[in-house]
């Protein structure tokens, strides 16, 4: 964003130096021009800005959510009944709270 308006503005600089042998009207229209695009150039990093931030907040949202289902994920496995380890096959006992 930041790039975008610095490059608009050193446009308009370098625009008005070139500018200097201009008749007096083609060097108001040129100015005009890049004023133009320096304030398009900083409405778009706004809506830039912007677009970043609501791509933000929909990820804040889905980690939140991969969050939540993780949690209720290992509240049930907690529920569930030992049975024997997936590698040797022995047999785990009750979890530790009910020994």
């Amino acid at each position: 964003m930041k790039r975008l308006i610095v490059s608009a503005m050193l446009f308009a600089t370098t625009a008005s130096f070139g500018l200097a042998a201009c008749s007096g009207e083609t060097q108001e229209s040129a100015e005009l021009a890049a004023e133009g695009a320096a304030r398009d150039a900083a409405a778009n990093a706004e809506v830039a800005g912007e677009a970043l931030q609501d791509g933000a907040v929909v990820a804040a949202d889905k980690i939140s959510e991969g969050a939540a289902n993780l949690s209720n994920e290992i509240r049930e496995s907690d529920n569930e009944e030992p049975g024997p380890a997936p590698i040797t096959g022995d047999d785990l006992g009750p979890p530790p709270s009910q020994q």
